[in-house]
């Protein structure tokens, strides 16, 4: 289905295609989850001291009730929204070049690439116990150009992977392109 938006070359074949790491998305919920929870706590709170504030509570309930239910509704349609901007965001190594799909809420999306013989400079950055352990980070690329353009590319899996399959496609990229030495020493 995405892959549909993404015209490929005639030659260019697909060499890893990922999503960021599921981390990324378990975060994003947590913190709706705590976002669900927190206004409930804090009802539970003040009905148990003795603050007078608890009795108008118990008068105010319909409302309250209410106001929670339009919060729930918020909070499930930034879940949606989370779960969109993980699904559809989408990076796809070609033999060719590196695609980029980007999900920016519901109905917008921006899709960049590069091609592998223009790449200068690749780095991978793992910050952190968490992502350490669970072995993802960001995955940074240099391109050669006039405006100096660098990827970033946040969440990624197994980024010292993704960036060794990355140099390789392009290393190959410019031995196509390569003059043999003896070529150019004119024997």
């Amino acid at each position: 289905m995405i892959f549909d938006k993404i015209q490929f070359e005639s030659d260019e074949k697909i060499l890893v295609s990922t999503r960021r790491h599921w981390f990324v998305l378990f975060v994003d919920f947590f913190g709706l989850v705590l976002m669900a929870v927190t206004p409930l706590i804090l009802l539970l709170v003040i009905n148990i001291s003795t603050l007078p504030i608890g009795n108008l509570l118990t008068t105010y309930t319909p409302i309250l009730s209410f106001l929670y239910a339009v919060w729930i509704l918020l909070l499930w349609i930034s879940a949606f929204n989370a779960w969109t901007n993980y699904y559809l965001d989408l990076v796809t190594i070609t033999n060719r070049r590196v695609i980029v799909i980007n999900q920016k809420g519901f109905f917008r999306r921006s899709l960049s690439s590069f091609r592998l013989e223009r790449l200068q400079d690749m780095n991978v950055e793992i910050n952190g116990l968490i992502e350490t352990m669970l072995d993802f980070g960001e995955l940074h690329a240099e391109t050669a150009g006039a405006d100096d353009d660098e990827f970033r590319i946040t969440g990624m899996p197994n980024p010292r992977n993704l960036k060794s399959i990355i140099v390789k496609a392009s290393d190959d990229m410019l031995d196509k392109y390569r003059v043999p030495t003896s070529v150019i020493d004119g024997v």
